[in-house]
């Protein structure tokens, strides 16, 4: 049966959620915090032991863990999973990070944005549903996962190596309420040009690579960038691409640079190596990009004989992600934020990367963002979440769930 949002609603306590948001916000979880996630993943634990709700640690990166949740379902329906993470940025320049006030409907204090509201309404929607007894035809999964924050998504990199996966996953990063159905992903190159050292009072003897370097560098602003631009994405727009780093020496000038030598030994440069971020779109792949950028270093070579480069993929992928609209998930939460959120009831796209490209890209999950907060915000000293979001998006998340996880 499909349950309605005002017999929802009834089971939803608007305080109790926003002491649980609140009780969050207060517990540090910072990436330079010496305990970084455990007092958040105990303290989530503790909340569902004393629901009796099932729930485990995962390691996920030595003693720290994922906290998983799970309602069981009879095994005959889809099975969604709610992910948020539970660090947060550092608090530098905030005056009061862990004291979560509410003022002119604001909650304030570090995550409260990014993303303890989020957390707070997905771990209340699990809640709700164990509380309404609802028999769930697919497993109803919450995952409260480590490392977000510090660029490397551990926390649902081991979810998509070790499970559980899902059908359908949420991410509860803010979107003010959109859901996203698309976001870019991000991947790092390096390029590496090899030469010859030599006196540099006959570089003709040498090969410089900072110069193939630097060839290389006119050449993607040039050519590479022009392409990318001819790309482009309903949700999302163009792919980029920037060169963030470039160095080069040869081996007798570096005690100058690092500041070892007062001269500057002057030798023709013998290695240059270009760091490349690209922001890519559903449609490319890290193997296609990295042919470009290889052929692109290729046609560098014709032109600086004794020059030779390589392409080297940096391995930490951050896959693109892209749900169809049209998919189950989707709809389901579409409908639910027409209902709660009319005027947010639209499908949007974000540049950034979020652990659903994870979800999708690495496990094949049918991953969106949905979540209380404005990004605007998050990470900055007057952090701040919109009161009235946190308990929309409990409503939202708990809608969704019985909309997936129980047969018609």
């Amino acid at each position: 049966m499909k349950y309605t949002l005002e017999e929802i609603r009834k089971n939803i306590n608007r305080e109790e959620l926003l002491k649980l948001t609140q009780d969050l916000i207060r517990i540090p979880s910072h990436t330079v915090y010496e305990n970084r996630e455990k007092e958040v993943a105990a303290y989530i634990a503790d909340i569902l032991e004393r629901e009796g709700i099932e729930y485990c640690f995962q390691s996920a990166d030595g003693d720290r863990c994922n906290v998983l949740a799970t309602i069981r379902g009879n095994g005959t329906g889809k099975s969604l999973m709610l992910n948020g993470h539970m660090d947060t940025v550092p608090v530098a320049g905030m005056d009061d990070p862990f004291n979560p006030v509410i003022v002119d409907g604001y909650m304030y204090g570090r995550g409260s944005s990014d993303m303890k509201s989020g957390l707070a309404a997905m771990l209340y929607a699990v809640l709700t549903v164990h509380r309404m007894k609802v028999p769930l035809d697919g497993d109803l999964v919450f995952a409260g996962v480590i490392d977000e924050e510090a660029a490397k998504s551990t926390g649902s990199r081991v979810i998509a190596e070790k499970g559980p996966i899902t059908d359908y996953a949420i991410i509860g990063e803010p979107s003010s309420l959109y859901p996203i159905i698309a976001h870019k992903g991000i991947d790092y190159f390096q390029i590496d040009f090899h030469g010859k050292a030599a006196h540099s009072s006959r570089p003709e003897t040498g090969a410089n690579a900072i110069y193939a370097a630097a060839d290389f560098i006119s050449a993607v602003k040039a050519v590479l960038i022009p392409e990318f631009d001819n790309l482009s994405h309903p949700y999302l727009g163009k792919p980029t691409i920037n060169v963030g780093l470039m160095c080069g020496s040869a081996e007798i000038n570096k005690p100058f640079l690092l500041q070892q030598s007062e001269t500057f030994a002057g030798v023709v440069p013998d290695e240059a190596s270009v760091f490349i971020d690209v922001r890519w779109i559903p449609g490319q792949s890290i193997p296609q990009i990295q042919s470009q950028l290889q052929a692109l270093a290729d046609s560098i070579l014709l032109k600086n004989p004794g020059i030779s480069a390589e392409v080297n993929y940096i391995p930490l992928p951050r896959p693109a992600m892209e749900i169809s609209p049209e998919e189950a998930l989707p709809q389901a939460i579409l409908e639910s934020i027409s209902q709660v959120s009319p005027e947010t009831a639209e499908f949007k796209g974000l540049s950034g990367f979020m652990d659903s490209g994870i979800l999708y890209g690495v496990a094949g999950i049918l991953s969106m963002v949905f979540g209380p907060g404005d990004l605007s915000v998050a990470h900055g000293i007057n952090e701040k979440v919109e009161v009235e979001q946190i308990i929309k998006a409990a409503q939202i998340y708990t809608k969704t769930a019985l909309d997936i996880c129980v047969n018609s």
